[in-house]
């Protein structure tokens, strides 16, 4: 059974005999927001030391927070969990930041693993997290500088994504995996409300979180080292300036969303920068190892999306990065690797996983279409089970 629940009055689809709780998309606010009360709802979820350079922009950090904040003041779903976070830090006698939030610390770890030259030359590059469904970080220039971000959204996309293609015997059951990859495709395509800290989707044992967990911080080594290496390589005077949205749309009830004036660079380019994020960065042989491993199924995990992305709307023209695929090959054939490289695992285990999941998700996008285009909330499993714990009741538990 496939559940997707958001809203206390829920109506019922039936489809293919997979029951879907659904109501729509009523927590999205309007994408023409109404920017003049800016100050009373930014005031809400920032500290009054925020809220002035939000309203009085002086720098590129400074930008990067606004542009945090007005993401989030965008959407009601997220607006809530925000508050519900300030709540709480005022509770237990925190001081709520929003900044704080959204670290910086995976940047300011690869930043000194550059060699001199190259660290002073990156240093002038302001990075942050921000929440965007572009699963290959933004580069964009602003009137206060070049600025760098990744999103938060990352995390779930990675967290649910190998939770399904990890090698784990019996201990992750199949039905379990599968709604892990659901959730990881919903969460891009924008279908999957991201109140992941208040409304879990399940629960994942504490040891498998951890494997996960550690992967995904070496993932976000690869995606600074690899926008890092754009600005190394001088990719940013040879691209163009492109109009990009920090929230793609995909369905016709939405729109783009806040568009960046990003760098579009050639896509050999992006060969190169990837390849640039294996060796600019100076790693210990035991972290490239698992540095290594953790890109190639970052890599894993896109094709897997794009397939599911493709069989949703067919790519039209120009894209701004080569395939997940044709990223993996290229660093499996020219970047350096590791002492212990695992043929087998590389040429053949993850590819092979990566097949079948994409089979999955195509046959599933045509037999469910409605499961990934209706707005809500996915579970690993049905209420009071293992894999899920107590139903959480919206507006009432949370």
């Amino acid at each position: 059974m496939w559940l997707i629940l958001h809203g206390k009055n829920t109506d019922i689809l039936t489809l293919n005999e997979k029951v879907y709780h659904y109501v729509g998309n009523e927590d999205r606010m309007a994408d023409n927001f109404n920017l003049k009360l800016e100050g009373d709802w930014f005031e809400r979820i920032c500290s009054p030391s925020e809220l002035e350079r939000i309203l009085n922009v002086q720098n590129a950090n400074d930008y990067i927070l606004r542009l945090r904040a007005e993401t989030i003041a965008d959407d009601i779903r997220l607006y809530r969990v925000f508050l519900h976070k300030v709540h709480y830090c005022e509770a237990h006698g925190l001081q709520w930041e929003l900044e704080k939030y959204f670290k910086t610390d995976v940047y300011n770890d690869v930043l000194q693993r550059l060699n001199g030259e190259n660290r002073e030359l990156c240093s002038r590059v302001s990075c942050g997290a921000i929440i965007s469904n572009d699963p290959n970080g933004l580069i964009f220039e602003t009137d206060y500088g070049v600025c760098s971000t990744y999103s938060t959204v990352l995390k779930q996309f990675t967290r649910y994504s190998l939770l399904a293609l990890l090698q784990l015997g019996d201990k992750v059951p199949m039905g379990v995996r599968i709604q892990a990859i659901r959730i990881a495709i919903r969460v891009m395509l924008q279908k999957e409300s991201l109140d992941f800290d208040v409304d879990p989707r399940g629960i994942i044992p504490k040891n498998i979180d951890e494997a996960i967990n550690a992967i995904y911080a070496l993932q976000l080594d690869f995606l600074a080292a690899h926008e890092y290496s754009h600005f190394i390589n001088g990719d940013m005077k040879k691209g163009i300036i492109a109009k990009q949205a920090v929230l793609k749309a995909h369905f016709k009830d939405q729109t783009d969303y806040k568009m960046m004036n990003a760098y579009n660079t050639d896509q050999k380019n992006e060969f190169k920068a990837d390849i640039g994020a294996m060796t600019y960065p100076l790693w210990e042989e035991v972290r490239y190892n698992d540095y290594y491993y953790a890109t190639m199924m970052w890599f894993a995990s896109l094709a897997i999306y794009e397939a599911a992305e493709n069989t949703v709307f067919p790519p039209i023209g120009r894209q701004s990065h080569p395939g997940a695929k044709a990223r993996y090959l290229n660093l499996l054939e020219n970047a350096p690797r590791p002492k212990d490289f695992d043929r087998k695992l590389y040429y053949e285990t993850i590819p092979q996983l990566v097949s079948s999941w994409e089979d999955f998700a195509m046959k599933d996008i045509s037999l469910n279409f409605d499961g990934y285009e209706i707005y809500g909330a996915t579970y690993l499993a049905e209420p009071n089970t293992e894999w899920r714990g107590r139903e959480l009741v919206d507006r009432v538990d949370y």
